[in-house]
């Protein structure tokens, strides 16, 4: 029942994609479309089919989304009104704040979210897991495509290139094909980045303004520090679009601006600490154990504490594993995906011609995902888990770089 279940949704699905005008103009043929589809919904299998191993299924959090669901479904159908209200309500006396890990209304909503939108889906599928994993990467789709536009329209020829920085890097491919948080987020993210892209060129209308807010919502929800990360990024995206020129210059003192906010904020407001809120987060993950920990200094909330601690931040992010720390198959994508990332910033920089003016769309997907790549480095010290972070920034930052690096230019530079 089950297998036809997932056939019957997999063959509509793959149909429907080729009949959506926001898929069926986006410059990719229906069947590579499905075919890049169907790669996702066994990304997506294969995914659960990892945390179902013995190893890894008690602390899975996917089954466990799935676990709970079921009595969510039943829910929903005996009583929507309070299945609804229930996401909205706080069950602790006293909740944490918006950066903590324990004990919180906002910490609960990142699962609680994916919970509620796995219980709708249940709906239409009879609860079966693998055919929810469709549904889940028909909405993924959307910030993926969204992405391939904004590329496509930046580097016309440079297609197949677009498409494998997007839909085919491993460790994205796997981690934002499951049934979690990361593909809802690289999809929000897709959307945003595009929206906002289409409204600077022409003007915003009320139905783009109207996803972009939805989308900034659920990343909110869903990992509130990469909410936090694009309102920088994107204001100074818009400030480039305003006062052109100066592009990387204003992206710079975007930046700063927010540190010195940052800073002035907690001299007003001592509670609204940010540097606490990072080693917090750190002192949570350094409790944890796993197979890929990695030894680090523990952060101290002080400047200089974080100052010490980038070379630190930069190996975790940029760097682990390391190829001397193999322990398993499982670690080739990330070592192969880190060394293609290192060279392809070495190729960037050689063949890329000087008088070229930087995008603001370029700048704001660097700034953007070096940030979030950055901070996944201070507060994350299992290299695993780096990896599974890391997956959501990739394709924003590989993808140009695919785009940009140009090996024939580069030799033609050696022998010229």
């Amino acid at each position: 029942m089950e297998i036809s279940i997932f056939i019957i949704y997999l063959v509509f699905f793959s149909f429907l994609i080729t009949i959506i005008p926001f898929f069926k103009t986006s410059g990719i043929g229906k069947f590579s479309l499905i075919a890049l589809f169907v790669i996702k919904v066994f990304a997506g299998v294969a995914y659960a089919k990892f945390y179902r191993l013995p190893k890894y299924y008690a602390g899975a959090d996917t089954w466990r989304f799935y676990r709970f669901s079921i009595a969510e479904t039943k829910w929903l159908l005996h009583n929507p009104a309070a299945f609804i209200k229930d996401v909205f309500t706080d069950n602790y006396s006293k909740s944490g704040n918006l950066f903590s890990g324990q004990n919180s209304y906002w910490n609960d909503l990142k699962s609680n979210v994916v919970i509620k939108l796995l219980a709708a889906v249940n709906v239409f599928t009879n609860n079966s897991y693998y055919a929810d994993v469709i549904f889940f990467n028909f909405l993924f789709l959307f910030g993926l495509i969204a992405l391939f536009r904004l590329f496509y329209q930046l580097f016309p020829q440079k297609k197949g290139l677009i498409i494998a920085g997007i839909f085919l890097l491993p460790s994205t491919l796997f981690w934002c094909s499951g049934i979690h948080k990361d593909g809802l987020i690289l999809s929000a993210t897709g959307l945003i980045i595009y929206t906002f892209s289409k409204g600077l060129k022409s003007r915003f209308t009320f139905r783009g303004i109207l996803v972009i807010f939805l989308c900034m919502l659920i990343t909110f929800s869903l990992r509130n520090f990469i909410f936090f990360a694009l309102i920088p990024s994107l204001f100074a995206w818009l400030l480039c679009e305003k006062y052109s020129g100066k592009n990387m210059l204003i992206f710079t003192l975007v930046y700063l601006s927010a540190i010195v906010f940052c800073i002035i904020i907690f001299l007003i407001f001592p509670s609204v600490n940010m540097l606490l809120f990072v080693t917090n987060k750190q002192h949570e993950f350094l409790l944890l154990e796993g197979g890929s920990k990695i030894k680090v200094p523990t952060l101290a909330p002080t400047i200089m504490s974080f100052i010490s601690f980038i070379p630190y931040a930069a190996d975790m992010a940029f760097f682990r594993p390391h190829i001397n720390e193999f322990k398993n198959i499982s670690y080739a994508p990330a070592i192969i995906e880190n060394t293609l990332f290192l060279l392809l910033v070495v190729v960037t920089i050689f063949s890329k011609e000087k008088k070229e003016k930087s995008e603001p769309v370029i700048l704001f997907l660097f700034f953007f995902s070096i940030s979030i790549i950055l901070l996944t480095g201070y507060t994350i010290p299992f290299a695993g888990a780096v990896v599974r972070y890391k997956s959501l920034v990739l394709p924003l930052v590989i993808t140009p770089l695919l785009c940009f690096g140009n090996f024939f230019n580069l030799n033609k530079k050696k022998f010229h």
